[in-house]
């Protein structure tokens, strides 16, 4: 039989309080036979479902015995000298928030435009413009039949095409703000 102990008992050796020790026999699972506790056992499923905090550098709790929040060879997790610390993360933390900041408010000022506006916006631009062209045939067949020569039809054809692609960019510019360039040929 295990050598069973107080959960009160048990969570003095890891360094937390009596009720984190409780708190901790709830969230992690651990077996409680008559109000005790097999010390190794519930150490092990304590590291496993949760992870070190971010002062646990700290040597406070290692010195009144409990193991340290991520020995070398428990499951796989990283030594706490790869953790950075908390003044670098803070720093990180901060400059992310800054970045955001920058981007909402150049969204505030028009500068961005919604990923998916767009999208939806160039999706009916683009139909727009396959139905234009899907029945440019139509349109311009009884102009094209009365010609006699190629270069009279293409002429016609180049026509409709450049109206279709003048109205698409007039599209673009007046449904997604664009400031497109009119290119005369």
């Amino acid at each position: 039989m295990p050598n069973l102990t107080t959960i009160a008992d048990w969570a003095k050796t890891l360094g937390i309080s009596r009720q984190s020790g409780y708190d901790a026999i709830t969230r992690c699972g651990i077996p409680v036979d008559d109000g005790k506790v097999d010390p190794e056992y519930a150490t092990h499923l304590y590291q496993k479902h949760t992870r070190p905090r971010a002062n646990g550098q700290r040597k406070d709790g290692i010195a009144h015995g409990a193991p340290s929040a991520s020995p070398a060879g428990a499951g796989g997790a990283e030594p706490l000298t790869k953790v950075p610390s908390y003044d670098a993360s803070r720093a990180r933390r901060e400059a992310a928030e800054a970045q955001l900041a920058e981007m909402k408010q150049a969204e505030m000022a028009g500068k961005f435009l919604l990923k998916d506006d767009v999208e939806s916006q160039l999706f009916e631009i683009a139909r727009a413009l396959r139905d234009g062209l899907t029945n440019c045939a139509r349109r311009i067949a009884a102009d094209v039949a009365a010609l006699s020569t190629a270069e009279e039809c293409e002429v016609a054809i180049d026509r409709e095409h450049r109206a279709l692609l003048d109205s698409m960019s007039h599209s673009l510019g007046a449904k997604l703000g664009l400031a497109v360039d009119e290119v005369s040929a």
